[in-house]
């Protein structure tokens, strides 16, 4: 069974020096790791949806502050309590954080709303109208 999922996978399972330049790159490549998002927008909203597989909703914590909405996830480890023999081939479950940060301009703030179904968080941002003329200072 070993030798089938290490020719599965293809990446040298049970070569030490392949698994020791994967783990050295590992911290640079967290891209794997990030939260996988899409956003539209259209003229009265923004919809955001973001893959959080395998997330409790109370892991994810949403936050709406200056034009920019903040996401973070605590994911946990799986960790085989059952498997005294050490029988594990292969584990890629870890604990850690997850944040990305989106620029959303002219969102009304009090009128967000957020679901979590399938494994797929989507935030639906109501769009306000922009202050006239703003960022413009007139010289007197």
């Amino acid at each position: 069974m070993a030798n089938t999922l290490m020719n599965k996978n293809d990446f040298g399972m049970l070569d030490p020096f392949a698994r020791m330049a994967q783990d050295f790159w590992a911290p640079f490549t967290s891209m794997d790791q990030a939260l996988k998002t899409d956003i539209d927008e259209t003229d009265d909203r923004y919809q955001v949806k973001v893959d959080v597989p395998g997330i409790d909703k109370q892991d994810v914590k949403l936050d709406y502050r200056d034009n920019v909405l903040s996401i973070k996830v605590q994911k946990n480890s799986f960790v085989d309590h059952e498997d005294k023999d050490q029988n594990v081939v292969l584990n890629e479950r870890h604990a850690g954080t997850l944040q990305r940060q989106y620029v959303l301009p002219n969102v009304a703030a009090d009128k967000i709303s957020a679901t979590q179904t399938a494994g797929v968080l989507t935030i639906t941002l109501p769009k306000t109208a922009p202050a006239k003329d703003a960022g413009h200072i007139e010289i007197q």
